[in-house]
């Protein structure tokens, strides 16, 4: 089996796969913890494992992915010392099977180069991926397997956080669907202005996109907030919670030959 883990700035994500099918047998998140030692991250994901009833002597290969470098250390130490190989760092210096169309590549956050990578194998060329977390970004892909570019915004919950701590009148709020377009109070105004705001958001990206482009894209969303935002746009998107996991499987499968 095939281990994959994402470090987020918010969330750490886990997924176990079968060695012949990138769609993980358990995909799982925890907190993102920069002060965690390796020790304790490792009773984390022992205890995932002991959860799904699965031995981590089961596991023959294994990836990390991270945008949080001072986790990364610890976490790969905490995987190696549950699991019985070798941990896969992903990032621009290994094989992608795909190029990289911007001014540094080094600069592209492992996340994206593992959402592409899952987009390549997972859907039809071109490709716009949004990765809705923290941050949304927006990735072009074209049909030869080019990174066209990227766009980056303030996440969904970013955004609302911001606003909650940057107004003395405005609330926390949670991410219930509106029920118009249109608030007629206050918290169904910013549930409506964020989550219909943020649709918008991505609707001109795509049209924006493929303005540029010249071609009509695949579009597909992943990431914690995507399955809240992604339905109230007027374009078609796909959605896809593993998509980053399935792409860190095909490029760990790329680099060990298979």
């Amino acid at each position: 089996m095939i281990l994959t883990a994402d470090i987020g700035n918010t969330n750490i994500c886990f997924a176990l796969h079968p060695d012949y099918d990138p769609e993980p047998l358990f995909f799982e998140r925890i907190h993102t913890n920069r002060e965690k030692t390796a020790l304790e991250y490792a009773v984390d994901i022992a205890t995932i494992f002991r959860l799904h009833d699965v031995s981590p002597a089961e596991v023959t290969a294994s990836a990390i992915s991270s945008v949080v470098p001072n986790v990364t250390k610890p976490l790969k130490e905490a995987m190696e010392s549950v699991i019985p190989c070798d941990v896969l760092e992903i990032s621009s210096d290994i094989d992608l099977g795909y190029s990289i169309h911007v001014d540094d590549p080094h600069s592209v956050g492992h996340d994206i180069l593992s959402d592409v990578a899952g987009a390549i194998s997972q859907y039809p060329l071109p490709v716009i991926t949004f990765d809705m977390g923290t941050a949304t970004v927006a990735t072009m892909v074209s049909e030869e397997k080019m990174v066209e570019g990227v766009l980056i915004c303030p996440g969904v919950r970013t955004s609302l956080n911001s606003l909650a701590q940057s107004t003395s009148a405005l609330p926390s709020i949670s991410l219930e669907p509106p029920k118009t377009a249109i608030g007629r109070n206050t918290v169904d105004s910013m549930r409506s202005g964020i989550i219909y705001g943020t649709a918008g958001l991505m609707d001109g990206i795509i049209e924006r996109m493929e303005e540029e482009t010249g071609k009509k894209c695949t579009v597909v969303a992943t990431g914690g907030l995507s399955p809240f935002i992604a339905p109230y746009a007027q374009h078609e998107i796909l959605l896809d919670p593993t998509l980053l996991m399935k792409g860190m499987y095909a490029l760990l499968k790329r680099n060990s030959g298979e």
